[in-house]
Parts: structure tokens; C-alpha cells; sequence
């Protein structure tokens, strides 16, 4: 027993020793490889300072990095600020009650402008020099020369670069929304970013000249950008969750503002399938209009695909978001899983016995009334029980919108199978908590080649 003690203790000595030496060879090529890339990062900048540029080939292409893509915006909503503020309000320090500054009155206070001749420096200073000799700008004439507006929010929309050595040119397509009126503002901006020294240019476009964005022209020129007091470009690393709140608040913005755009983002074959009409989406969004405006994202996934990225997220009420993203803001959108179902449900649900394809409809019917979609439950619901309680659509939004008001979950009870009806007893649990008892209900359903029908017990 001695000698195998002292072989084991021999083979733990000589794994330690073999583990160390792995570490120690990682170290090392983690070393070399830092070394050669900040090698060859020198060598780039030398050649750049000594003007020995490679060639570039330079072709306008859509931007997919959503880092740049907002990180641009950002830089145009930087220059709007410059404009936009007050300088009666730099002063003005919030107190007790008050209206905290707002984003472009901080932005002054942050870049330390103070006076009026300070502000247009500092909307000179975010200028493309072209397109100051252009227009023949100066420091004293430049409020009477750019585009003035009021304090606005700017939304990046979509966006073009060309790429080059120096300097990327940006061609953005975007949408400012006076925050005072809410009225929305259609725009173009030419963005050129120094990547040698994180500076940037702006070059605001006339909208009219141009029917499409990919239209501007963007330009070779491909030499160094001044820094200056006000132009330092800042880059912003969007993590997933950032990129995901971003498309669910546009969305939902946009679902209460312009309900038409916010249909036609919705995917074909859904949009048709759940609503038909951009009349009944207007409708439904009227309808649920404060309970819209109370969603959160909460939970979120992310699944790569062939043709683009699709971005998975559900609100606090379980209410889930699709967007299928093919460019930046580039996207279609579906607002349940149930309307249009995957292959994998489908077949899960193909396999199922009796019982679990019961359960997983009784699922799919609560998710309806929980996504406020009464026309897709009304209309699985059996024509005979219909006729006795529900004659019309209405009369059943109705009642269930009286009886039912919360969102809710479902925990199955005790099942029974009579004559080739389901009787599923289930007892109902508000996910809001605004109400702490559970809500006892009964579903008969009758399951169908291609579905089901059902009743329920209906609450006197």
C-alpha cells in the first residue's frame, strides 16, 4: 500500500509541474501576441503621421455596428444641444419642486458655455470647415446661418459610411421631436468622425435636396480633423441589453405616436394575421393606450439567423417582442408568440397527448386576454356558447375587461376527460399582485384537426 501512496503522490507532483508549464507557455503567447499588435499598431500610426497611407478602395455601405450607429447619433444630438439651449437658463439651479435642467442646458453647463459668444464658438466649432466656407460663416454670424430649432430629442433612423484611413463620413438619416410640442422633424446630417483622434465634423443637410439618404453623396477626403474644445467624438460600447431597450422604447414611442409607421414595422404575415387592418391596430392601441405606455422590458434573448439578428424581450407582463433586425433600426417586429407560431411549437405541440395539447391551449388562450388580443379568443370560442352568453365581439371584451382587468397566470388543476371533452380546472394568480386571492375558472374545450374551441365558466 506504501509504494502505490508513493506513486499516486508522484503523479499529483508531476500534473502540478506540467499545469504550471501550460500557464506559464500561455503567458507567454498572450505577451507575444500584445506585443505584435502594439507593434503593428505603431507601425499604422507612424505610417499615418508620415502621410504613407495604404490605398483605400472606398465604398458607401450601410452601417451594422450598433455602437457606431448611436454613438454618431449622439455626436448629432451633441451639436443640436449647442443650439438649442437658453443661455438665460445656465444660471438657473434647480430647487425644490422645479423641473430638473434639460439635456441641452446640462450639455452647456458640462461644456462650460456661459455667454452668448461662447455658444457660437462652440456651434462653429461642430461645423464641416467646407461647409463653413460654403455658406461664409463666422463666429458672429453663424445662429443666423445654421438651421435653427428649438430643444429637440434626435433619433438615428439610418445610416450610410464610407470608410477611410483617416476619417469616416457618415451619411444619417434621423428624426428630431421638438420636446416642448412633440412635433417631429424630419432630417439629413453628414457626420465625419477622426478615428486617429476621436474628433468629429458635422455638415447638416438640407431634407428636401435629397429622396433618400443612400442618395447623399459622401465624400473621399480622406485628411486629419482638427480636435477642438467641442468636436471630441465619444464611442459608446452598446452592450445586448442596451441594443434590445433601445428598439422596445422606439417602439413603444412609436406605437403611441405614429401608430401608422409602428404598423408597417410590424411583419407581413403577422400584422395581417393578427389585425388585417391599420384601422384595427389604431384601435387596439387606443384602447390599451395607458397600459402601452406602463410597459418595461424586462427579460431579453438574443438569436443569430442567416438573414439578420433576432432580438427577443418580454415586458413585466410577459408580453413578448420580436424584432427581426437586418441593419441598424432596420427591422420588423411581432408582438406575441402565439399568432404566428414557431416549428418548434408546432411539432412540440403535434407530439403532445390529449391532456398537455388542452393545457397548451388553455396557455395560448390566457396569453391572448393577457395581450388584450379579445378578437383571436373570441374567435376559438365554441358557436353555441357564443349565441347563449356572447352574441358580438364587444359584449366579450366587455365582460372579460370588467372581469378579468388584471394580468394573469395560470396553474392547472384537476383535469377530466368526458365524451371527448376536456374539462380543465384552473385556478388564476395576478402577476401585477394587485390582488392577492386566486381566481378559480373552468375551461371545456374540444380539441379540432386544426385547433380548438372551448367555453368557460362565465361569472355571474
Amino acid at each position: 500500500m506504501k509504494n502505490i501512496f508513493n506513486d499516486m503522490s508522484k503523479l499529483k507532483r508531476l500534473i502540478v509541474l506540467v499545469s504550471i508549464i501550460l500557464v506559464l507557455l500561455i503567458i507567454i503567447m498572450i505577451a507575444i501576441s500584445l506585443v505584435q499588435k502594439e507593434n503593428q499598431w505603431q507601425e499604422e500610426k507612424k505610417e499615418l503621421d508620415q502621410g504613407n497611407t495604404p490605398p483605400t478602395s472606398f465604398e458607401k455601405e450601410i452601417v451594422t455596428d450598433h455602437s457606431t450607429f448611436f454613438s454618431v447619433g449622439d455626436s448629432i444630438q451633441d451639436y443640436l444641444n449647442s443650439i438649442s439651449f437658453n443661455i438665460e437658463d445656465i444660471s438657473l439651479q434647480p430647487v425644490r419642486g422645479s423641473k430638473m435642467p434639460n439635456a441641452a442646458t446640462l450639455y452647456a453647463q458640462d461644456e462650460g458655455i456661459t455667454d452668448e459668444k461662447s455658444k457660437r464658438q462652440a456651434i462653429y466649432n461642430f461645423l464641416n470647415p467646407n461647409y463653413i466656407s460654403q455658406n461664409e460663416i463666422t463666429t458672429e454670424n453663424v445662429l443666423e446661418k445654421v438651421p435653427n430649432n428649438d430643444k429637440v430629442e434626435f433619433t438615428p433612423l439610418e445610416m450610410y459610411q464610407l470608410l477611410g484611413n483617416y476619417r469616416t463620413q457618415y451619411a444619417v438619416y434621423g428624426e428630431m421631436e421638438n420636446m416642448e410640442t412633440e412635433e417631429k422633424t424630419q432630417c439629413y446630417f453628414v457626420v465625419d468622425v477622426d478615428k486617429t483622434n476621436s474628433s468629429f465634423y458635422i455638415t447638416p443637410i438640407e431634407f428636401s435636396k435629397y429622396a433618400n439618404v443612400k442618395d447623399i453623396p459622401l465624400s473621399d477626403e480622406d485628411t486629419a480633423i482638427e480636435l477642438n474644445d467641442n468636436n471630441y467624438f465619444s464611442y459608446t460600447t452598446m452592450q445586448e441589453n442596451d441594443i434590445i431597450l433601445k428598439y422596445f422604447s422606439y417602439y413603444k414611442k412609436l406605437m403611441q405616436e405614429n401608430p401608422d409607421m409602428a404598423y408597417l414595422l410590424l411583419d407581413e404575415e403577422y400584422r395581417n394575421k393578427r389585425f388585417g387592418s391599420v384601422e384595427e391596430f389604431k384601435n387596439y392601441v387606443s384602447k390599451n393606450q395607458e397600459e402601452i405606455q406602463s410597459y418595461v422590458a424586462k427579460e431579453y434573448e438574443v438569436n443569430n439567423l442567416e438573414e439578420g439578428t433576432e432580438y427577443v424581450c418580454q415586458d413585466q407582463y410577459k408580453h413578448s417582442y420580436i424584432f427581426k433586425v437586418s441593419a441598424v433600426m432596420q427591422f420588423q417586429v411581432k408582438l406575441d408568440t402565439y399568432t404566428i407560431e414557431s416549428e418548434e411549437v408546432k411539432q412540440r405541440y403535434q407530439n403532445a397527448d390529449e391532456r398537455r395539447k388542452v393545457e397548451m391551449n388553455v396557455d395560448k388562450w390566457f396569453q391572448m386576454l393577457n395581450y388584450r388580443d379579445y378578437k383571436s379568443a373570441y374567435a376559438v370560442l365554441d358557436e353555441s356558447f357564443k349565441a347563449q352568453y356572447f352574441q358580438t365581439e364587444e359584449w366579450f371584451e366587455e365582460y372579460m375587461r370588467g372581469k378579468f382587468p388584471y394580468y394573469y397566470g395560470v396553474n392547472l388543476s384537476d383535469y377530466s376527460n368526458e365524451a371527448g371533452l376536456h374539462i380543465q380546472k384552473i385556478l388564476l394568480t395576478d402577476i401585477t399582485a394587485k390582488i392577492k386571492m386566486t381566481v378559480p375558472e373552468t375551461i371545456v374545450m374540444k380539441l379540432t384537426d386544426d385547433g380548438f374551441v372551448m367555453s368557460f365558466r362565465v361569472l355571474s
